[in-house]
């Protein structure tokens, strides 16, 4: 049977019909011969009582008249009888009387045996009767007589050549028909087995398998058709409802994309008039107002945090979050983060204990996720404790390289029901821990998710009135192929990098030029001409080289061939316009090939090897303009900030030129070009990235640096639609004004500096 399971239907149903057909005949004819080979048994008794009752009735006068002769005559007459083995007459004192024994050649003769009691028995090979011989009333004697059972073994061999016969015919026949029940039955099911394959292996669930009449098969088919029509039908709807889905997640992002900029532009103003407020009255010498001005920078602060923590939920559960993997040291990280949580503690008299393994070393990871996660789990840990006790504890988990992070806290503790809605958005332990401890419920679903999103966990163990334990694991070394290349300011803190020029050039030069080219003769060409134009000028000879240079000197500007060995250029200037601390630098791509376009896609002006002086000269003294007043054009529709904005350029010495929208502005721009332009995105009548596509496609507006400045929640779609012609994106309420002003600076280091 286990080999049956293995064959095709055609030979299962040609080995079943086969073998059903045979084995009931061979039943059939087992219980057939059981019955004739009884019946005829009985015959053989019949006929042998018959005979010996004869032979009885004429041997009798013989015997009771003592004549052996006519009595041995009589038994004589069996030699016509050729089944018949022996007879033996025996008195009424069991004496032989008299005895026939039949004459076989070869053989012995047999020898009568003693008188048995009446009756028949079959013995192996013969079949002996016994039966007394009566003188009228009187038993005078006993008759025995043997016959062989030749007869019936010949009817058993005759039997078997007739059922072989049989069964060959059968056999045959079974064959035929199993071949016309295939047509019947395996056609029709190998079809559906056909059709099953291409609806598996396809997904397509359009095609039906062809009806075959109302019987069972025909019945299997009309079902198998109704469930493909069903699931075509659920399939069309949950193409339907995904679609749907996408639309209202698309829908939810243009809102939740609005809500950010409503809510932040506001907030961005408060913060930035309250930061102002500040500085004014610190001037002024009016310290009674600093109190209630650095409450609402707090409150606004505050306020923006919860708007940032609904989106950053929202980025995860919508799978849009992405991670920025880089090296650093985790033992530096913890020790920030506790530094930050220290005044957090002392207020509710608490004590910090840090327990740092001694093999933390470098981690690779999202740092800004990882010291989230713990910041959020210390401060939770500090609210819920008092006068009490918060320990840390980090180390590694190998072989699996997780980093094991231990919060524990003497605190108030959670029951088992209030551990399972712990991790839920905006839910509390319980409607008390709001009203008395504060806090929104964002802080702990953050952190699970944040964990998932990095391929770790959060597991939290706790009990009412005795603390709470969170244990997080993250991986000690993520994937590789997601690891920025802005973290290579790591490497140069790390090792001794010497180069024949850095030690005469301060860093942060507004002439410094930076020629990343694996191409000596390059480096000698661009010095020799910039040095008498009044560059600085540095030189690396590989991209990685050239990024570590770029991030201990913050040159003015990069020139950058294209080909390079082991980091090529592109790779290089993604890196840059990447990285906050260097997407300001201005880059000049350099190389053989026309890319252009490229080029501008990634942020980059692009120059044609062999160099043209004059178009290098130009680009170098756009980057690097100096002795002029700085004009910088704010393009936003909110007047509040605009003024804000205003009064912080003006302080830094700059001309201002204000737009309330896309159109407004590149009129202006058309007029005068500034040196520096602030966008918002979302604006009226033309929005930023209208405002962005108009301003690229004229050459000579094209150079104009771009920092967009915006309430919007950026992602992957946002940045292409920018198309890498913006110089920095900072996010409104994000930033401080020194950041802000740290950024300007950057951009029109010239003519911005003090």
């Amino acid at each position: 049977m286990g080999r049956l399971r293995n064959l095709s239907i055609q030979r299962k149903l040609t080995a079943l019909t086969m073998l059903t057909t045979v084995l009931a005949l061979l039943l059939a004819s087992a219980a057939f011969y059981t019955y004739d080979r009884m019946t005829f048994r009985d015959k053989m008794v019949r006929d042998l009582s018959t005979l010996a009752a004869t032979l009885e009735a004429n041997t009798a006068d013989a015997l009771v008249y003592h004549d052996p002769e006519t009595a041995a005559g009589i038994l004589a007459s069996l030699e016509v009888q050729p089944h018949i083995i022996s007879a033996a007459i025996f008195d009424s004192d069991g004496e032989l009387f008299a005895d026939f024994a039949r004459n076989v050649p070869g053989e012995p003769n047999p020898q009568p045996t003693a008188p048995a009691a009446d009756g028949h028995e079959f013995r192996a090979s013969n079949l002996v009767m016994s039966r007394g011989m009566q003188f009228g009333t009187q038993r005078v004697g006993t008759f025995l007589i043997v016959t062989d059972l030749g007869e019936l073994d010949q009817r058993r061999v005759d039997y078997q050549r007739i059922l072989g016969g049989v069964i060959l015919g059968v056999s045959i026949l079974a064959l035929l028909f199993s071949s016309a029940l295939q047509r019947v039955v395996s056609k029709p099911i190998l079809a559906l087995v056909d059709v099953a394959r291409h609806v598996s292996e396809k997904k397509d669930f359009t095609v039906r398998a062809t009806p075959q009449g109302k019987d069972e098969i025909g019945r299997l088919i009309a079902s198998f058709n109704e469930m493909l029509g069903q699931i075509q039908v659920r399939d069309e709807e949950l193409n339907i409802a995904k679609d749907k889905a996408e639309e209202a997640n698309r829908t939810k992002s243009v809102f939740l994309a609005n809500m950010s900029h409503e809510l932040r532009t506001p907030l961005t103003a408060i913060i930035g008039y309250s930061e102002i407020l500040e500085d004014d009255a610190g001037e002024m010498g009016l310290e009674d107002f600093l109190p209630d001005l650095r409450k609402i920078k707090s409150a606004g602060k505050h306020l923006l945090g919860l708007i940032n923590s609904i989106l950053d939920l929202s980025k995860v559960e919508s799978g849009k979050m992405e991670l920025y993997v880089e090296s650093f040291d985790l033992a530096s990280l913890v020790s920030e983060v506790a530094s930050t949580v220290t005044p957090l503690m002392e207020k509710n008299g608490n004590t910090l204990t840090v327990e740092t393994a001694d093999d933390l070393g470098d981690v690779r990871s999202d740092l800004t996720k990882t010291r989230q996660i713990l910041f959020n789990l210390l401060s939770n840990a500090s609210k819920f404790t008092e006068q009490g006790r918060v320990r840390l504890v980090v180390r590694r988990a190998n072989p699996a390289n997780m980093i094991v992070f231990e919060i524990s806290d003497s605190g108030i503790g959670m029951s088992p029901e209030q551990l399972t809605r712990l991790f839920r958005p905006f839910s509390q332990a319980d409607a008390s821990t709001a009203r008395n401890y504060g806090g929104t419920g964002l802080g702990l679903a953050l952190c699970k998710r944040f964990c998932q999103v990095m391929g770790g966990r959060i597991d939290v163990d706790s009990e009412l009135g005795e603390g709470t334990t969170f244990t997080v694991r993250l991986p000690g070394d993520m994937d590789p192929d997601q690891t920025s290349m802005g973290s290579m300011h790591q490497l140069l803190e790390s090792g001794e990098w010497n180069h024949r020029e850095m030690s005469s050039v301060p860093a942060g030069d507004a002439r410094l030029v930076l020629v990343i080219d694996d191409d000596l003769a390059v480096h000698d060409l661009l010095r020799d001409l910039l040095e008498k134009e009044g560059f600085s000028i540095v030189t690396a000879s590989s991209g990685e080289e050239g990024l570590k240079l770029a991030y201990k000197l913050r040159p003015a500007i990069v020139t950058l061939d294209v080909y390079m060995p082991d980091l090529d250029g592109w790779t290089v200037l993604n890196t840059i316009k990447s990285d906050p601390q260097l997407s300001h630098i201005p880059v000049i791509m350099i190389s053989v090939s026309d890319q252009r376009q490229k080029g501008y896609a990634l942020g980059a002006e692009y120059l044609m090897k062999p160099i043209d002086r004059g178009q290098l000269l130009i680009l170098l003294e756009k980057y690097s303009r100096r002795g002029t007043t700085p004009e910088v054009m704010v393009v936003d529709d909110d007047p509040d900030l605009r003024a804000v904005l205003r009064k912080l350029l003006e302080e830094q010495g700059c001309a201002v030129v204000e737009a309330e929208n896309g159109l407004a502005a590149l009129r202006l721009v058309a007029e005068s070009p500034p040196s520096l332009i602030l966008l918002d995105l979302i604006m009226p009548q033309l929005d930023g990235f209208g405002f962005m596509s108009q301003l690229r496609k004229n050459p000579a507006l094209r150079s104009i640096p771009v920092v967009v400045l915006t309430a919007m929640d950026i992602g992957p779609e946002e940045t292409a639609r920018l198309n890498g012609g913006v110089e920095q994106i900072l996010q409104k309420g994000a930033f401080s004004l020194e950041e802000l002003k740290a950024e300007i600076k950057s951009l029109a280091r010239g003519s911005l500096q003090a």
